[in-house]
């Protein structure tokens, strides 16, 4: 009995990993219907671990264009463009949304149907501007591959930890939506992956992994404090825009410490 316990204990865990990837990026997975009806929340630990994986892919992307000769600038904003294609844009996609609302009316009930306009703004293009390039180059200071790639894994891990957090402690501004029906992960959950990405940085980044950490907290706190003032709470539009602007924030933390290193 003890021995199935253990083996039901390591499926669901494959179980959580897969919806994760599934949910997170649009990278092709095989249909698995018992993983199917697991609840998202239950699963969202393994975030930083999908992290990881699309990391890796940017990582990989820029070491290519470094290879072939490419100019660094050029090579980070294919790093970025990774990033992007491997996620399907779902987190620009809620960074532009979130900025369009909260910039283009004057109450949340307003602002959150401009979000739901599939349509994008000047404040939505602006926002997108200011993700891409900054990521890009952030990217671009750091330069040295093996460092990119560590950058890349410690800011995608840290910043998709965050989301759970900002569910489990915040409430949704609407009923319906993602953000509503997702569910509220544990605090065990929510601790499993911040621990997990504290860990993964650790590991990976080349620089100030702490301080790296801590600003994409900081980021994603500003986001849900900027949302619960204008909309009243989160949403998974909020939940995208805070994973942006923390891995922003963790990534030029890294360069930065990465300058000043020489």
């Amino acid at each position: 009995m003890a021995a199935s316990d253990s083996s039901n204990g390591k499926f669901n865990l494959l179980q959580d990993v897969y919806l994760s990837v599934v949910f997170l990026t649009r990278l092709p997975a095989p249909g698995w219907p018992e993983a199917a009806t697991r609840k998202l929340s239950s699963g969202m630990w393994a975030f930083p671990v999908v992290g990881v994986l699309i990391a890796t892919i940017a990582g990989l992307v820029y070491a290519i264009c470094d290879a072939i000769g490419l100019p660094v600038y050029i090579s980070a904003l294919f790093a970025v463009v990774a990033l992007i294609i491997t996620t399907g844009g779902l987190h620009e996609d809620g960074l532009s949304d979130l900025a369009d609302g909260i910039w283009g009316a004057a109450t949340p009930s307003k602002r959150l149907e401009i979000m739901s306009d599939s349509r994008i703004g000047a404040f939505g293009a602006i926002a997108l501007i200011v993700s891409v390039a900054g990521r890009a180059a952030a990217i671009a200071s750091i330069g040295q591959p093996l460092f990119v790639l560590g950058a890349l894994v410690a800011a995608a891990a840290v910043s998709r930890a965050t989301m759970p957090l900002l569910i489990s402690f915040g409430r949704p501004a609407k009923a319906g939506g993602l953000g509503a029906t997702a569910g509220k992960p544990s605090a065990g959950v929510c601790g499993c992956a911040f621990l997990l990405a504290a860990v993964i940085a650790a590991i990976a980044s080349p620089a100030g992994w702490l301080q790296c950490l801590v600003a994409a907290a900081a980021g994603a706190a500003l986001i849900a404090w900027f949302a619960r003032r204008n909309l009243g709470g989160y949403t998974g539009d909020v939940l995208g825009a805070a994973q942006q602007v923390a891995e922003l924030f963790a990534l030029t933390i890294i360069a930065s410490f990465i300058a000043e290193a020489g």
